[in-house]
């Protein structure tokens, strides 16, 4: 199970879930995953409404006890929970800790680079301490909305987890863990896009329609409009497979290799 909380809202945890971990395990494991999403005010996985790479269930904070029989059964991280922000982390973190995890557990928190985002992130890692022993072992950190994946550039956006010798910066993700890990999300209007079309990049980059072949079909029936549209579909189909090549694929090698690590 590879589970997705932060006790702050507006961080990506949804983005992180979808168009990273589920075309990542989706790919791994060849199938449908499970996708359940824990928030009683904001339902983020609504917006996609046509993915097929997961089958979606809805869990309540007062339905918390079900998560107990879904870690212990889930072995190959075939579930993915993603976690509502403020009080919802709180109360799943709590309930996970009254009975603990089965060694099966990974964690991923997400972050943007707001002073508030880093120190929720720290709050939230404090949190998952209490639960298990090795948790910095099974913790991934997502750096999300990054403006470039270059390392440089990734230290100055995120002074909230990397620091800054020259700029103030308090409680910093390295101030209490040695050499964290982590991956970068980084933002691009693909992204954007595709929950307008109900669906994650990585299935649009793998949509096998021909948006070329019906662009030309159009024209020769004279349907100018229809052309234009399928043009669109086409240069989104390439740009979301851009964005597969350049950013999400460099991301599920880490994953491979942290994931397989009890």
């Amino acid at each position: 199970m590879i589970i997705i909380p932060q006790t702050k809202g507006g961080v990506g945890k949804s983005t992180v879930a979808m168009q990273v971990i589920a075309p990542y395990l989706y790919k791994k494991h060849c199938k449908k995953i499970t996708y359940s999403e824990i928030d009683d005010e904001n339902n983020d996985s609504q917006s996609f409404n046509r993915t097929e790479i997961v089958n979606k269930r809805m869990l309540s904070t007062n339905k918390l006890k079900e998560l107990d029989e879904l870690i212990l059964m889930d072995d190959n991280h075939e579930v993915i929970v993603d976690v509502g922000g403020n009080k919802t982390s709180s109360l799943v973190l709590e309930e996970i800790a009254k009975v603990g995890t089965f060694g099966n557990v990974k964690w991923i928190v997400p972050m943007g680079d707001g002073e508030l985002d880093g120190k929720n992130a720290i709050a939230t890692m404090k949190k998952l301490k209490k639960i298990e022993n090795n948790s910095q072992e099974n913790l991934l950190f997502a750096l999300n909305r990054a403006i470039s994946t270059d390392i440089e550039y990734l230290e100055e956006q995120f002074i909230n987890f990397f620091g800054h010798k020259y700029l103030g910066s308090n409680s910093t993700i390295t101030d209490f863990v040695k050499d964290p890990k982590y991956f970068a999300v980084k933002n691009d209007k693909v992204i954007t896009m595709s929950r307008y079309l109900g669906s994650t990049v990585w299935e649009m980059a793998y949509n096998n329609t021909d948006f070329a072949q019906k662009a030309i079909q159009a024209k020769e029936l004279g349907d100018i409009e229809s052309a234009r549209k399928y043009l669109f579909f086409r240069r989104i189909q390439n740009e979301a497979k851009d964005y597969v090549l350049s950013t999400l694929n460099p991301i599920f090698v880490q994953l491979n290799s942290w994931i397989d690590v009890k």
